[in-house]
């Protein structure tokens, strides 16, 4: 079995950190890090995936490679489970393990609306007394971007995030467009890690509350509103709802013509 890259956006929180690194110590897959400290210079979540990626992806050594937040911890059969969702399902481009806060409580399992804020399917079960029906991979809108097993060759053939979205909404936006390109999202319950959804509460000021305010409208803009296009394209403002709405209808038609 080839090593697996591993990338962690790091900021201060030794503690997790170390937690963190020694559950992937645990893993019966070796794994190689990188940790990416924005302890002095927060380039925030995406930019440093994105290091990572660069590192890793654009050569023929590793089939798969992982991203995980300082504060998820994986369980000890995690990252087994994920690689073998993927062996199994070659158009898998991107698998999520399910989460439980230290309490024991489902904080992800699964997405449900990306948009305006993500929201997470909470409150199932992934114990070992649920019944094997019930922990079956199964597809997601989106992947959670505080643990994902990306698949080199998708990586490859969609590119990195975007930065556009500098530390949230680029892991569902990553999921869209690989999604977009044919690839499947995945959730494994039979994977689990420890992620508390509150665990980065001390990081929120006015200046990352600006940050996701600003990365939840570009997500908008440019899945939803068409923005993003109208300010790239030459039809500008002038592209409204309703001329898209008018063309799309003429095409549909025609298309019904040909049968």
């Amino acid at each position: 079995m080839r090593k697996i890259p591993v990338i962690i956006p790091f900021f201060k929180d030794h503690d997790a950190l170390d937690k963190a690194k020694q559950s992937l110590a645990n893993q019966k897959i070796p794994t190689e890090l990188f940790v990416r400290d924005n302890s002095y210079d927060n380039i925030l979540y995406t930019k440093a995936i994105n290091e990572g990626l660069r590192k890793f992806c654009f050569s023929n050594l590793y089939d798969f490679i992982l991203v995980i937040n300082q504060d998820a911890y994986l369980s000890s059969n995690c990252l087994d489970t994920l690689v073998k969702v993927m062996e199994k399902n070659p158009k898998c481009g991107i698998v999520t393990p399910v989460a439980f806060d230290e309490k024991g409580k489902n904080t992800w399992y699964g997405g449900l609306e990306a948009f305006p804020w993500g929201r997470h399917r909470i409150g199932e079960g992934s114990r070992p007394d649920t019944p094997d029906s019930l922990l079956e991979p199964f597809h997601t809108p989106w992947a959670n971007g505080a643990c994902m097993l990306l698949r080199v060759d998708m990586v490859k053939e969609i590119g990195l995030l975007d930065e556009n979205m500098q530390f949230i909404c680029s892991d569902a936006d990553y999921s869209f467009t690989a999604r977009s390109r044919g690839w499947e999202i995945l959730v494994s319950p039979r994977a689990i890690i420890e992620h508390d959804l509150g665990s980065s509460a001390f990081l929120q000021n006015d200046w990352l509350k600006k940050v996701k305010l600003e990365d939840q409208i570009y997500f908008g803009e440019k899945w939803l509103s068409g923005d993003v296009y109208k300010k790239l394209a030459y039809e500008g403002s002038n592209l409204t709802t309703l001329k898209i709405e008018d063309e799309l209808r003429k095409s549909r038609s025609s298309l019904k013509e040909i049968g």
